[in-house]
C-alpha cells in the first residue's frame, strides 16, 4: 500500500495562484451585489446541508459535541452552522473554518467589516489557518467528527497527502465529505491553483493530471469506507468513513519535515529578491484592477458567464 506524489516545484506552482485568490475575494467583498449574491448561495447561519449526505443527521447522532472543519473554505461560509435534532432545538455547531490564505482573508474581514455588519447584520467569524497537507497537525487525529473539502482538494499541492491527513484527523466512524468540479485542471488548462483533476470513474474516485493518476477507493480500501456520487452540474462527490488510523508509511511525516524546510528557506531566499517582491505586487494589482470590474457586474449576469465559458469549453474538447 504506497503511492507516489512528487512534491517538486508544486508549491512554487500552487505560490503562483495566491496573488489571483486574494483580488478575487476582496473584489467579492468591495462589490455589495456579489457579496449579497454569494451570500444568498451560503448557507450560513443555517442549518447544515451538504448534496447527497445527509449530514445534520449525522451530526445530531454524534455521541458527543460534534467538531467540524471546513478545509479550504475561501472566503464563501459554504458550509451551514447549525444543526437541529429531530425532536430538539436547533443549535450551532463548533465548525471550524480552514484555509492556507487565513492572514490574508482575515484582512479582507477587517477591511470591510464595517460593511459585512452593515448588510448581515453581524460579523463573519476569522478564518482558522491550517493546510490540507498537514491538517493533522492542526487538529490532532481521532478529534474531528466531519471534515468537509468542497472545491478546494484539487487547489492544494499535494491533494492525496491532504486526503489523508483529513483522515487521519477523523474520529472511528468519522467522515470526510468531498465535492468537486470534474477536472477542473484540463478546464482551467492547469493555471493557478488548477493542477489536479478529480473524476468519477464507475463508482471510483480518480485524482490524476498529466503526470499522475490516483485511485482513491484502492488507496483507502485497507482503512476507510468510500461511496462516490455524481451531483448537481456533474460534481463528483465523495464520502469517505474511517475505519482504522491511516497507516504512518503512507503519512511520511520525516520526509515533510525536510521538504517544508527546503521550501521555506527557498522562499525566505526568493523573498529577499527585489525583482520577485516588484513581480508579485504588479501581478496582485493586474489582478485585482481585473476583478474590481468582474466583481461589479450582478450575480446573476457573471453566473451566466461562467455557463457560458464552461459550455464552450465543454464542447472544444
Amino acid at each position: 500500500m504506497e503511492y507516489k506524489e512528487h512534491p517538486n516545484n508544486k508549491i512554487k506552482h500552487w505560490s503562483e495562484g495566491i496573488a489571483y485568490e486574494i483580488a478575487f475575494w476582496n473584489n467579492v467583498y468591495r462589490w455589495k451585489n456579489t457579496f449579497s449574491g454569494m451570500m444568498g448561495w451560503s448557507n450560513h447561519c443555517q442549518i447544515i446541508k451538504l448534496e447527497n449526505f445527509n449530514c445534520n443527521r449525522f451530526l445530531t447522532s454524534c455521541q458527543t459535541e460534534p467538531n467540524v472543519l471546513d478545509i479550504g473554505c475561501g472566503m464563501s461560509y459554504t458550509t451551514g452552522n447549525y444543526i437541529k435534532p429531530e425532536n430538539g432545538a436547533q443549535r450551532a455547531v463548533n465548525i471550524h473554518y480552514v484555509d492556507p490564505l487565513a492572514p490574508f482573508f482575515n484582512d479582507i474581514l477587517k477591511r470591510y467589516s464595517s460593511r459585512i455588519k452593515k448588510r448581515l447584520g453581524y460579523m463573519l467569524p476569522d478564518i482558522e489557518f491550517g493546510m490540507v497537507e498537514y491538517i493533522s497537525s492542526f487538529y490532532p487525529h481521532n478529534t474531528v467528527d466531519l471534515a468537509i473539502i468542497q472545491n478546494a482538494l484539487d487547489h492544494s499541492a499535494l491533494p492525496i497527502k491532504g486526503l489523508l491527513e483529513a483522515i487521519e484527523c477523523l474520529k472511528t466512524g468519522g467522515k470526510l465529505y468531498l465535492n468537486h468540479h470534474p477536472n477542473e485542471a484540463e478546464t482551467e488548462h492547469y493555471k493557478g491553483f488548477h493542477q489536479y483533476n478529480i473524476n468519477n470513474e464507475n463508482g471510483k474516485l480518480i485524482i490524476w493530471n498529466k503526470n499522475e493518476r490516483h485511485d482513491i477507493n484502492s488507496l483507502i480500501s485497507q482503512f476507510a469506507d468510500i461511496t462516490v456520487s455524481t451531483g448537481i452540474d456533474k460534481h463528483v462527490i465523495a464520502v469517505i468513513t474511517k475505519r482504522n488510523n491511516v497507516p504512518c508509511e503512507l503519512l511520511n511525516h520525516k520526509e515533510d519535515k525536510q521538504y517544508l524546510c527546503r521550501q521555506m528557506m527557498t522562499e525566505i531566499i526568493n523573498g529577499t529578491k527585489i525583482n520577485n517582491f516588484i513581480k508579485w505586487k504588479l501581478k496582485y494589482w493586474t489582478y485585482n484592477i481585473i476583478q474590481f470590474f468582474i466583481q461589479s457586474l450582478s450575480w446573476e449576469r457573471k453566473m451566466k458567464i461562467k455557463r457560458l465559458i464552461k459550455q464552450t469549453n465543454d464542447n472544444n474538447r
